[in-house]
């Protein structure tokens, strides 16, 4: 019943569908957007980049990633075996931690090759290009030859858009540029990239890039480039920062809010189920700690720590953010704990601790369910806002810190600000929907 009357209320399901594709999007961000290929085929070698490389920490250097990237496969199974999806979020941690405890080395490694290259060196060989590809591993040579096909197919997508004064600026026509000023390594590179035989290659979706990659070229491409070809102030592709900028989003909503119930519902059950002076002790605690101001909170805790993590920020918002649920669930306990049921356990025998758990919670919760939405909301704006004035994390790819590199580039290169600032709206608006949608559906009233 409460489904079929969500599923009529049509800016609600407009909301949940623009979440769900955010979701989708941000957590298979590498299926659209890296530079690694599917698949290749090259000089009669199958080869699979972008699988090799999906849990290494040298490509994907942020713990965000590497979580995301290993739950693009538990995804569909906790779609499938949704009753048994806490098992296999458990499951989901596990592998994470394992993987990132105990790293994956990097696919184009190979420690024999650097040991003979090294022997070579001291003996007297003086190396050139031949010599350091000739020590080099299978898929170390891939990546050089993917690299020049990736800059080949970046250089003749954005000369459509340029004059002819500003193609000498492309990323491609820079390294060409810096091959020649050294004539017998250029030839030999541009002999050697000729002769391999690429059959077959695949690439992401939507961008050749991973958000950490430098795009190269001059910042002066951006005054003629269209918004989805710019490149940040940092020269990392712009597309693939904001594709991957969801997944900060993701993780700072659900986090932040996990923290705050997890701190909200106990101190809101234990005040609402003993009343008196309980009550009154943790409501003026709540009051005081309202009072605090999260923002310089945040500025002490990072001039303290010297560091501006995300998981601070994360934490700082979930500490700060429990009273308003706190004070729901304390008003949701002061109603059940009157009804008869709570008596009937009283009478049985239960504990109050048992009574708490199992029996007022469960009817105190759905209250809560509408405020989430909003909570999420609040605290990703929280964090965006944070990582606008300064205060995210450094080298992160929150769409708070594109904005904020916008800022900072403000006037000359103001169309830097608006693509994130854009989908941090759009993502925003459509959670409220959900919430608004959510709380008319959850309305006893109506």
């Amino acid at each position: 019943m409460k489904t079929a009357k969500f599923l009529k209320s049509p800016l609600g399901m407009i909301g949940l569908i623009v979440l769900v594709i955010f979701f989708l999007a941000g957590v298979y961000a590498p299926v659209l957007a890296s530079s690694k290929p599917f698949v290749v085929k090259m000089n009669g070698e199958w080869y699979f980049p972008w699988f090799r490389y999906l849990f290494f920490q040298g490509y994907y250097t942020k713990p965000v990633d590497i979580f995301f990237n290993l739950f693009m496969f538990t995804l569909p199974f906790m779609g499938i075996f949704w009753r048994k999806s806490l098992y296999i979020l458990g499951l989901q941690f596990a592998l994470f931690l394992a993987i990132w405890l105990f790293p994956l080395s990097d696919p184009a490694s190979d420690i024999q090759l650097a040991k003979a290259r090294q022997q070579k060196i001291e003996q007297g060989e003086k190396p050139d290009f031949h010599f350091e590809v000739a020590h080099q591993s299978l898929y170390k040579k891939l990546n050089r030859v993917t690299e020049a096909l990736r800059k080949k197919k970046h250089h003749e997508r954005i000369t459509s858009h340029l004059d002819q004064d500003f193609k000498a600026f492309t990323p491609y026509e820079l390294q060409k540029a810096e091959d020649e000023l050294d004539l017998s390594y250029g030839e030999a590179k541009a002999n050697w990239l000729n002769k391999q035989n690429i059959e077959f290659i695949l690439w992401p979706l939507i961008r050749e890039f991973h958000w950490q990659d430098d795009a190269g070229g001059d910042q002066r491409l951006n005054q003629k480039l269209p918004w989805y070809e710019l490149t940040r102030i940092n020269r990392k592709d712009l597309v693939a920062s904001l594709l991957f900028g969801i997944r900060i989003s993701l993780m700072v909503g659900v986090l932040a809010i996990a923290i705050a119930l997890l701190i909200g519902i106990p101190i809101g059950a234990l005040a609402g189920f003993m009343g008196g002076r309980a009550d009154l002790l943790i409501s003026r605690l709540i009051e005081v700690w309202e009072a605090m101001p999260a923002f310089f909170m945040l500025l002490l805790i990072v001039a303290i720590l010297e560091s501006k993590s995300i998981f601070i920020v994360i934490a700082v918002i979930g500490i700060f953010g429990w009273t308003t649920i706190a004070r729901y669930i304390r008003g949701e306990f002061f109603k059940e704990r009157k009804l008869p049921y709570v008596e009937a356990c009283t009478v049985m025998g239960f504990s109050p601790f048992y009574t708490m758990m199992h029996h007022i919670l469960p009817n105190a919760i759905p209250p809560v369910l509408t405020l989430l939405p909003f909570a999420i909301l609040g605290a990703i704006t929280s964090e965006a806002g944070l990582s606008f004035l300064g205060l995210g994390e450094e080298g992160s790819t929150s769409w708070g810190v594109l904005m904020d590199e916008g800022r900072q580039a403000f006037p000359g290169e103001s169309y830097l600000l608006w693509p994130p600032a854009f989908m941090l709206t759009t993502l925003l608006v459509a959670i409220a929907l959900v919430g608004d949608a959510l709380r008319d559906v959850l309305d006893p009233k109506s």
